[in-house]
């Protein structure tokens, strides 16, 4: 394996863990923390966190090192703006192309994450989260809108600790994506849509913080 290829992997399984929640949002990365983790040198850790900084995951402050993002309110607000303009056409999509296969593997992929809510701590919950919404999207039809997808959702994932920290918030996200899943099945444009812009926008819900 080429040094290139363990930076790309040692990026991605930092990026996966980031979005698992095993790094909180704000937490400092400490290069020999990391160089223990991961088995590899601080020069791959070092190149591995720029790539990460150049996509937003984390952020570099001069002569103190990386931290994870965390997101003020403006950012969310942008983010969810953009994910909205990009995840309900999406979601139509889905109805559209998902076969019988696909709906089986979306709804197997909410169940489990329903079921591991009360089961298992929140970086393996969240695992499971994520790879709902990888079915969920991943049969669109459409590469590039998926990567942008799931590309902005991880930018935006530090900032659903707080909203996962109650577990009334956890279990209605799992209640949005079954409803996803009964939207699918029959079809329901509207429903679908509906359900979508509630689940992205459920974090504003009782914000101190003005919009």
């Amino acid at each position: 394996m080429s040094k290139r290829e363990i930076r790309n992997g040692l990026s991605e399984r930092l990026r996966a863990d980031i979005a698992a929640g095993f790094y909180r949002p704000g937490e400092w990365l400490r290069l020999v923390d990391l160089e223990e983790r991961y088995g590899v040198g601080r020069f791959d850790v070092r190149q591995a966190l720029a790539q990460l900084a150049s996509g937003h995951m984390v952020s570099h402050v001069p002569n103190r090192g990386y931290r994870v993002v965390e997101t003020d309110r403006k950012q969310r607000d942008e983010l969810t703006d953009t994910r909205l303009m990009l995840e309900v056409p999406a979601a139509l999509l889905v109805i559209e192309q998902a076969s019988e296969a696909d709906v089986a593997k979306i709804e197997a992929a909410a169940l489990a994450f329903d079921d591991a809510l009360e089961a298992v701590p929140y970086p393996e919950a969240q695992k499971l989260n994520h790879a709902f919404h990888h079915a969920f999207y991943d049969c669109c039809g459409n590469r590039t809108l998926i990567d942008l997808i799931h590309e902005l959702r991880e930018r935006n994932l530090p900032g659903e600790w707080n909203q996962w920290a109650m577990p009334t918030k956890a279990r209605s996200s799992s209640l949005d994506h079954l409803e996803m899943v009964e939207a699918l099945k029959t079809h329901d444009r509207e429903r679908m849509a509906e359900v979508i812009i509630r689940h992205l926008t459920r974090w504003r819900e009782g914000s101190s913080e003005q919009r």
